[in-house]
């Protein structure tokens, strides 16, 4: 099932897919090489729109923190964790820091060649 963009009107997807890593939000689940694994909400939801678009700016995760903790960078934790995540299931997909803009979801091959 598709939702649409409050703001927008766009498509959004409820599942998206990049480098075999694919993210549901409704109900939220990510899933890796067939299995799935939990992770809280926010992360699932900052994960679908690094999956979907294959970056993300640093505008559009402060947005999805909208109403949480203003005493904690809250985009930056969650980014953070999931970048441990991603490197204790193998570390073949990363989250790579494209300064000044925002996150980049690679190949760790990718990555590398930098």
């Amino acid at each position: 099932m598709d939702s649409h963009c409050p703001h927008c009107g766009a498509d959004q997807p409820d599942r998206v897919e990049r480098f075999g890593l694919i993210v549901q939000r409704d109900p939220g689940a990510v899933y890796w090489k067939g299995i799935r694994y939990h992770r809280p909400p926010g992360e699932v939801e900052t994960l679908y729109h690094l999956v979907r678009r294959g970056r993300a700016s640093h505008l559009t995760l402060a947005m999805l923190t909208v109403g949480e903790d203003a005493e904690t960078d809250v985009a930056k934790v969650r980014i953070c964790r999931l970048r441990r995540w991603l490197r204790s299931l193998g570390g073949e997909v990363t989250i790579s820091t494209e300064r000044g803009w925002g996150y980049v979801l690679e190949r760790a091959l990718d990555a590398n060649r930098r």
